[in-house]
């Protein structure tokens, strides 16, 4: 289904409120994109993507579960997309760039939520352990998949290998710091593919004790 002229219009309006960090204008024209082309990967991203934090915070590990969820069908849509190359990367670039950084501050987030939010004289815990835990393991898992996702379909695009490998090092500092969610020797697997694209990248050290999801490390 091809993009009717207001639906060009809408795009356009929603890559400039992205740019220009108007995060509920993007949602809004994106909401518009996606209504007039559900099958535009960029709007079916940016749109779960801005509807993250929004409404209750109990709601958060499962918006969070629905945009892992959601990545590798959204990066499909745009690379199977009429668009020319040198913009499906950079649409890719930018729905990496968007998503790549979110585990760790989705992570941040619900842990100052149980430090910050306050109930008389005590505090509350406003997300368990096992929901932080949850969305630092797909987050990661998600991480490390779509990386290997982005590189099987530009295996010969530098530019292309070069946004996997994004993926991949965000992966690797998460699998660093909260080893117990990581398989065993996949810090230094993902270590070197990272190499082989960009050699001058070198592995971070391991977290000095076991780091748990909800430390503040």
């Amino acid at each position: 289904m091809a993009m009717t002229e207001s639906g060009l219009k809408y795009l356009k309006l929603a890559r400039t409120a992205r740019e220009e960090d108007n995060t509920e204008d993007a949602k809004r024209y994106y909401d518009m994109v996606r209504t007039d082309d559900p099958e535009n990967g960029e709007a079916k991203f940016f749109f779960a993507f801005y509807s993250l934090y929004e409404g209750k915070n109990g709601e958060i590990p499962k918006r969070f579960s629905n945009l892992c969820g959601g990545l590798k069908s959204s990066i499909k849509l745009v690379k199977e997309s009429d668009s020319d190359e040198a913009e499906k990367l950079s649409i890719i670039s930018a729905i990496l760039g968007a998503f790549v950084p979110e585990t760790w501050a989705n992570n941040r987030y619900m842990n100052n939520k149980n430090h910050e939010t306050k109930v008389g004289d005590s505090y509350v815990t406003v997300f368990s352990n096992s929901q932080i835990t949850s969305v630092c393991k797909e987050g990661m898992a998600t991480l490390k998949d779509i990386g290997d996702y982005v590189a099987s379909i530009y295996s010969s695009s530098p530019e292309g290998m070069k946004l996997a490998a994004s993926a991949w090092k965000e992966y690797v500092s998460l699998a660093q710091k909260w080893y117990a969610y990581a398989p065993k020797g996949d810090a230094e697997t993902y270590a070197a593919k990272i190499q082989a694209v960009d050699p001058s990248y070198e592995l971070p050290k391991k977290a000095g004790c076991i780091s748990f999801s909800n430390s503040k490390n």
